[in-house]
C-alpha cells in the first residue's frame, strides 16, 4: 500500500502545508489571499536565494500582465500576516532593484501517510459530538490518544493487520467528526447570493462620485457572469446610496448571504480602494483587500477586485463556466490596455483579446475589442490603413455575426465605414444602432462626434462629445476627446481648459497634450504648442505627434527644425528594422508642407493620402491647418473625391 506524502515548511512559530495551502501559527490558521500564499511558497522553495521580481510575478501571475505594484502590495500583506515589525525583516528581505528572499531558518520536511494519521488521531476529541452538540472553535478537546502514546505503540512494530485496523478506526472517527461539524454549520459553504453596496467616497473632488458608482457597477456586472450566483441588480442597490446602513439589515431586506462594501479615495491621478466581502450568516469578514493604482488603470483594478472576490466565494464552476469567466477577465484587461492608446498598450490589448477568444471562441465582445485595437493601430501609425482596417472590419463583422445587438461591434464597424469605406450613410446608421443598443457606451458617442464634426455638424458634435465626457468623466481618452472636438469647432479657449483639466490628473495623457498643443497653435502660442508636442513625442513615440511638432515648427518660422522632422518621418517609414518602422500618414506630411507655405508639395501629399485612404483625410473639410488651401480649386476637387461634399 503506497503512502500519501505532503510537503511542509516550518519557520519560527509557523508551519506551511503546501498541498493543503494553509499557513498555521501554532495550531491557529493564519488567513492569506491565494496570491500572498503563492508568494510565500515560492520564497520558501527558494530558501535563502534571491527571487527576482520578474520571476516571482511570472510564477504567481502566469500568462497575465500585472504591474510591479501588485507584487509589492501582496508582499506587504504577507509581512503583516507574519507579524513582521518595522525594525527589520524577520522572514522576508527586500533586495533593492532585484527582488526578495526568505532569510529565516526553514525546516523542510515531508509528512507520510502514517505520520499524518497519527497527527489526526492526536487532534480528535475524546468524545465525538453527537447531533445537537457543538465543539466551540479555539477550545482543545481532550485527546483519546496522546502523540507520544501513539508513536510508542507504532514503534513496537505491530503486525500489518493490526496497524490497518488502527488506521481504519482513526479514519472512521475522523469522518464522523467532520461530518458532524458540517451538520453543525462549522465548515464554510459556497455563497450563492450577494449584493454590492454603494462604495463610500472619501475624496473631496466631486468627480470621484462617478468613480464610486463605476466600480460598484463594474463589480455587479462581473459577479453576474457567475451562473450559480444571485446578484442584486444595481438599480436596487442605488437606494442605499448615502445611507448609513447595517449590512445585516441589507441581508435581511434583500435575502442575500453576503455583501461587498468599499471605500474610495482619490489623490490626483492615484486611487485607493478598500474592498471587503462580508458573510452575513456568521457576521464575519471573509476577505478584505486594499488597492492603490493609477487612475488610468481603473479597468484593471476593477478586474482585480472581481477576481479576488470570485476566489473567495467558494463557488464550484464547471469547465464551461470557468472558460467564460476567464474570458471576461481577459477582456477587461484588454480594454484597459487598449484605453492607454500607446503602441505597447494596443499590442497588449490584442494579446489579451486573443487569449479571451482562445478561452471562449464564442465571445463576441473580444472580437469587437480586437477590431478597436486594429483601428487605433492605424490612427497612431502602427499599421497602414491597407493593413489595419481589413483586419478590423473582419473582427467587427465576426462579432456581429455572433451578437447583432453588440454596441461595441456596431461602433467599431461605424468607424471603419467612415474612415476606410467612406460610406457616410452606412457609418451614421451603425453609430445610431450602437447608441440604440447601448446608450451608455461612451466610445459610440465619442466616435460619432468625430463623424459629425468632419461634416461641419458642429453643435451635434459638441453635444455628443460632452455626452462622452459625462458617461466617463474620469476616462482621460474620452474627456480629452472633447478638447479635440472643441478645437475643430473653433472653440480653442474651451479646448485649452478641457485638456489642462485632464493633464492635471494625468500628465502622461498624450491625447490631451496633442489637442492642447493644437489649440495653442491656433491662438499663435507657438512656444507652448511646441512644448506640448515635444512632451507628447516623448510619451507616445507616435509619428502623428512628431508630425504635429513639425507643423508647429513650420508655422512658427523654425524652418530648419521643420525640415528635420520631415527627414525623421521619412527615416521612420523606411527603417530597415521592422520594430522601428512606422506608418507615416501622408496627410500629416502634407500639413508640414502647408505650414512651410509649399502648396504644391502639400497637395502632392494630400493626393497620396487620398489614394491610401488615409484615416485623417476625412477631417480635411474642417482641419484649421489647411485653412490657407481652401480657396484653391484643387482643395474643393479633393473634398468631392473623398466623399466630403454632396
Amino acid at each position: 500500500m503506497s503512502e500519501q506524502t505532503s510537503d511542509f515548511y516550518e519557520f519560527g512559530r509557523f508551519r506551511v502545508k503546501s498541498d493543503e495551502r494553509v499557513l498555521l501559527r501554532g495550531e491557529d490558521l493564519v488567513p492569506l489571499t491565494p496570491k500572498a500564499f503563492d508568494i510565500l511558497l515560492t520564497l520558501l522553495e527558494n530558501d535563502g536565494r534571491i527571487v527576482n521580481k520578474d520571476d516571482l510575478m511570472k510564477k504567481v501571475w502566469p500568462s497575465t500582465f500585472v504591474e510591479e505594484g501588485n507584487l509589492t502590495q501582496n508582499v506587504s500583506l504577507l509581512r503583516k500576516a507574519l507579524g513582521e515589525s518595522a525594525n527589520g525583516p524577520q522572514f522576508i528581505e527586500t533586495v533593492p532593484r532585484r527582488g526578495y528572499r526568505f532569510v529565516a531558518p526553514v525546516n523542510h520536511g515531508v509528512e507520510n501517510g502514517q505520520d499524518y494519521l497519527v497527527e489526526t488521531a492526536a487532534k480528535l476529541p475524546t468524545q465525538l459530538p453527537t447531533n445537537g452538540q457543538k465543539t466551540e472553535p479555539g477550545i482543545k478537546a481532550a485527546r483519546s490518544i496522546s502523540d507520544s502514546g501513539v508513536r510508542t505503540f507504532l514503534s513496537q512494530r505491530l503486525p500489518a493487520v493490526a496497524l490497518t485496523l488502527v488506521i481504519l478506526v482513526i479514519a472512521v472517527a475522523g469522518i464522523a467528526y467532520l461530518s458532524t461539524r458540517n451538520k453543525a454549520g462549522a465548515s464554510p459553504s459556497a455563497i450563492q447570493s450577494i449584493a454590492v453596496l454603494p462604495f463610500v467616497d472619501d475624496s473631496v473632488d466631486g468627480d470621484a462620485e462617478f468613480l464610486d458608482d463605476e466600480i460598484a457597477a463594474s463589480l455587479v456586472n462581473s459577479l453576474t457572469k457567475l451562473p450559480k450566483l444571485r446578484v442584486v441588480p444595481r438599480s436596487v442597490m442605488v437606494t442605499y446610496k448615502g445611507r448609513n446602513v447595517d449590512p445585516r439589515q441589507v441581508g435581511q431586506e434583500l435575502n442575500v448571504r453576503a455583501v461587498v462594501t468599499g471605500r474610495v479615495h482619490r489623490r490626483g491621478d492615484t486611487i485607493s480602494i478598500q474592498a471587503d466581502l462580508i458573510d452575513l450568516d456568521s457576521v464575519s469578514q471573509i476577505w478584505g483587500q486594499h488597492y492603490e493604482r493609477r487612475l488610468s488603470d481603473i479597468l484593471l483594478v476593477q478586474e482585480e477586485i472581481s477576481r479576488d472576490i470570485f476566489e473567495n466565494l467558494r463557488l464550484k464552476l464547471n469547465v464551461e463556466e470557468q472558460k467564460q469567466l476567464e474570458a471576461y477577465r481577459l477582456y477587461l484587461k484588454g480594454r484597459n490596455a487598449w484605453n492607454k492608446r500607446t503602441r505597447e498598450g494596443m499590442q497588449q490589448g490584442i494579446d489579451f483579446f486573443q487569449q479571451a477568444i482562445n478561452a471562449d471562441p464564442n465571445y463576441a465582445a473580444a472580437y469587437a475589442g480586437l477590431a478597436d485595437c486594429y483601428n487605433m493601430q492605424v490612427i497612431y501609425g502602427v499599421d497602414s490603413p491597407r493593413d489595419g482596417f481589413p483586419k478590423a472590419k473582419a473582427a467587427a463583422v465576426k462579432a456581429l455575426e455572433m451578437d447583432e445587438t453588440l454596441a461595441e461591434a456596431h461602433t467599431s464597424l461605424a468607424f471603419i465605414k467612415f474612415r476606410w469605406d467612406r460610406d457616410r450613410v452606412e457609418a451614421e446608421r451603425e453609430f445610431l444602432l450602437a447608441i440604440k443598443h447601448k446608450a451608455t457606451y461612451a466610445p459610440a458617442h465619442q466616435w460619432y462626434s468625430s463623424y459629425l464634426v468632419a461634416l461641419e455638424r458642429f453643435d451635434e458634435a459638441i453635444a455628443e462629445a460632452k455626452r462622452t465626457a459625462e458617461l466617463e468623466p474620469l476616462s482621460f481618452t474620452g474627456s480629452s476627446h472633447l478638447g479635440w472636438i472643441l478645437y475643430l469647432s473653433g472653440h480653442n479657449d474651451e479646448a485649452i481648459a478641457q485638456c489642462t483639466k485632464i493633464l492635471n490628473l494625468d500628465p502622461n495623457s498624450f491625447p490631451a497634450r496633442r489637442y492642447l498643443g493644437l489649440a495653442y497653435e491656433q491662438k499663435g502660442m507657438y512656444a507652448q504648442a511646441i512644448d506640448e508636442f515635444q512632451k507628447g513625442v516623448k510619451i507616445s513615440g507616435s509619428p502623428l505627434m512628431l508630425a504635429l511638432l513639425g507643423h508647429a515648427y513650420a508655422v512658427s518660422g523654425k524652418t530648419t527644425e521643420a525640415r528635420q522632422v520631415l527627414s525623421d518621418l521619412h527615416d521612420l517609414s523606411e527603417s530597415r528594422e521592422a520594430e522601428s518602422r512606422r506608418y507615416v500618414s501622408p496627410y500629416t506630411v502634407a500639413a508640414i508642407h502647408a505650414g512651410l507655405g509649399d502648396k504644391d508639395q502639400a497637395f502632392k501629399w494630400l493626393e497620396q493620402a487620398n489614394e491610401e485612404r488615409d484615416v485623417w483625410l476625412m477631417n480635411l473639410k474642417v482641419d484649421p491647418v489647411f485653412a490657407k488651401l481652401r480657396s484653391d480649386r484643387r482643395f474643393q476637387d479633393l473634398l468631392t473625391r473623398a466623399g466630403l461634399r454632396p
